[in-house]
């Protein structure tokens, strides 16, 4: 019985957890106008930092009508801890937006200290070491936000960082795969042609369950806006396996091969839906001919040998430019 006694009230705690942290993260803005608007603890491809390096962000705004000093005012990970990082020489206009990289590099607008995307907590500390803004968030999937808008905390698939948060809440995710975008090719002039013998950019889809799957009712799009802009066809992946589309701008099937109605061009988006929620999305950046972009150990690498098809296992780089 003692066990079972434990366990309610271990389960009552949850739950008080789950209800009350939104509203705590809430309080601290209605006390004050200077407070944490945004925060991303898991940056793949929303922004790039001064070094070219895709740091987890928290921003801050100044809602107030004249602008503040940030010198010594401090930013933290741990609520025991307020004064981890101090800001310096920061200041901060009224109704600004402002970008603190949690990077770890320890400098001007980089913190001392990384966020954990499965649970944080991040506060905000005026100088005299007041607590006057805390924000608590748990599992922060890729390149989505936590941000104030509208009287509350929300996460949001549409980042806006040293902008007005978006008010687009994320939906709960109903789609039935676990299917993925793996890797990308917006240059292809040599790498790998179609049935028909053209080079057309590619996309390249994961299926990350233990079972084959044959999936229906997915689409790519370019297009926020448009979710449905191309429907795949069924088509069966088996467990752990790859399947390409070609992004030819004519719908099509020629044989097994599999073409998109669109095509794309670096600062689109390229995203997979239920038509009506996203899946998952990846921004389209900038390739040389012949390379690709693709995950590997969950992290995004440029890919001077291409794997279409095939396990993301050849040497990849972080950077342009870095030896093979």
């Amino acid at each position: 019985m003692k066990e079972y006694a434990k366990i309610i009230v271990l389960f009552i705690i949850i739950i008080l957890v789950v209800k009350l942290v939104p509203k705590l993260n809430d309080d601290y803005v209605k006390t004050s106008k200077l407070y944490i608007s945004e925060i991303m603890a898991s940056n793949s491809y929303t922004i790039k930092d001064e070094d070219g390096d895709y740091s987890d962000y928290i921003e801050i705004y100044n809602g107030y009508n004249y602008k503040i000093d940030l010198d010594g005012y401090f930013l933290s990970d741990d609520e025991f801890n307020p004064q981890k990082w101090m800001f310096s020489d920061i200041v901060i206009e009224p109704g600004e937006y402002i970008l603190i990289y949690a990077s770890g590099k320890d400098k001007d607008y980089h913190t001392n200290f990384k966020l954990n995307s499965e649970n944080e907590e991040v506060v905000f500390s005026d100088n005299n070491g007041n607590i006057i803004s805390k924000v608590l968030y748990d599992n922060m999937l890729n390149d989505i936000s936590y941000g104030y808008t509208k009287g509350k905390y929300i996460f949001t698939n549409q980042p806006t960082p040293k902008e007005k948060n978006s008010n687009i809440e994320l939906k709960e995710d109903k789609h039935e795969y676990d299917i993925l975008i793996n890797e990308y090719m917006a240059n292809n002039k040599r790498n790998y042609y179609s049935e028909d013998g053209y080079y057309y950019d590619w996309v390249e889809l994961y299926n990350n369950e233990n079972k084959d799957i044959t999936i229906n009712n997915l689409y790519l799009t370019d297009d926020i806006n448009v979710l449905s802009k191309y429907k795949i066809p069924p088509v069966e992946i088996k467990s752990k396996e790859y399947l390409i589309i070609y992004l030819s701008g004519e719908s099509s099937k020629i044989n097994e091969d599999i073409f998109a109605n669109f095509k794309i061009s670096k600062d689109e988006e390229l995203i997979l839906s239920n038509g009506q929620t996203i899946i998952d999305k990846v921004k389209i950046i900038e390739l040389p001919e012949n390379i690709s972009y693709g995950k590997k150990d969950n992290k995004w690498y440029y890919f001077t040998n291409p794997t279409p098809g095939n396990t993301n296992n050849t040497a990849g780089h972080e950077k342009l430019g870095e030896a093979s």
